[in-house]
C-alpha cells in the first residue's frame, strides 16, 4: 500500500495537485472526436467539432450541439436525455446500461446510447487521475512495464458500482514524471473487448495537466501489445476551462 500511495501522490502531484483540483468545481472543454467506432455504430461524424461540459467531483456531463444545432444532452449514471434548442426534451433512457445487453462491438447504437458512452468516457478521461481519489476506488500498484525505452509504473484500479465507467477492472500506466502514458479496460458496453488508450501532447490547463492527443486501439490480452491500425477512437482535445 506504501508504494501505492507514494505513486497516486506522483501522479496528482504531476497532474496539478489535489488542492488546486479540489477548489474547482466544472470543466469544459472542446474535443474532435473521431474513429472507426462511430462508423461502426452508426453515428459518423457526430463528435467532430464538439463542447463537452461537466462536473468533476460528481458524474454528471452535457454535450452542446449533439445531433442539432442547438440541441443538448443531459447525462448521469442512470439517465441520459436529450433536449431541443428550447430545452424541450426529446428523449431520455432510464438504466441506460441496461440497454446494451447483448450488444458487440458491431451492434448499432441509438443516440441515446451514444450520449450515454461518450459523456460517461470522456468524463472519466478528463478527471483522471483525480477521480481516483473519490470514495470507493480501490487502487494496487502492479508490476511495472517496458514500452517505448520506458519503465511506466501501473496502478489497478477496480471501480465502484456507482460510476459509470468501461469496466470494473482498468490498468493505468504512468512515466518517470507522473504522466499518464497508457490507460488499459475491457468495455462492458462493446461486448467486453479489449482495448488501450495511448496519450500524448501534454498540456497546462490553469494549472491542471492532461494529455490532449488521444487513441485508442484494440488490445491484445495475450501478450498486453495492441495494433496501430484500426484506431478505434481518436480524441484531440482543444480547449480545456476550469472553474
Amino acid at each position: 500500500m506504501k508504494n501505492t500511495n507514494e505513486l497516486l501522490q506522483l501522479v496528482l502531484d504531476a497532474h496539478g495537485g489535489i488542492a488546486k483540483w479540489q477548489s474547482l468545481q466544472q470543466i469544459k472543454a472542446h474535443v474532435r472526436i473521431g474513429g472507426l467506432t462511430w462508423t461502426i455504430k452508426g453515428h459518423e461524424g457526430v463528435l467532430n467539432d464538439i463542447h463537452f461540459s461537466g462536473k468533476l467531483h460528481e458524474q454528471q456531463a452535457s454535450w452542446e450541439s449533439i445531433f442539432s444545432p442547438g440541441w443538448r444532452s443531459a447525462f448521469t449514471a442512470d439517465r441520459v436525455a436529450l433536449l431541443d434548442a428550447a430545452g424541450k426534451l426529446v428523449e431520455e433512457l432510464n438504466d441506460p446500461r441496461a440497454s446494451f445487453a447483448g450488444h458487440t462491438i458491431e451492434t448499432p447504437w441509438s443516440r441515446l446510447q451514444l450520449i450515454y458512452f461518450c459523456s460517461y468516457a470522456t468524463w472519466n478521461y478528463l478527471t483522471t487521475p483525480f477521480n481516483l481519489t473519490l470514495p470507493g476506488y480501490q487502487l494496487t500498484e502492479i508490476e511495472p512495464w517496458q514500452q517505448d525505452g520506458e519503465t511506466w509504473r501501473r496502478l489497478e484500479v477496480i471501480f465502484p458500482d456507482h460510476i459509470a465507467t468501461h469496466s470494473k477492472r482498468q490498468l493505468f500506466y504512468f512515466d518517470a514524471k507522473g504522466q499518464l502514458k497508457r490507460h488499459d479496460y475491457w468495455p462492458e458496453v462493446l461486448g467486453g473487448s479489449s482495448a488501450t488508450q495511448i496519450i500524448n501532447g501534454y498540456r497546462d490547463f490553469a494549472g491542471i495537466k492532461t494529455g490532449t492527443e488521444r487513441k485508442i486501439y484494440i488490445l491484445n490480452d495475450a501478450d498486453n501489445s495492441y495494433q496501430l491500425e484500426p484506431v478505434l477512437v481518436s480524441i484531440d482535445v482543444l480547449d480545456i476551462q476550469f472553474s
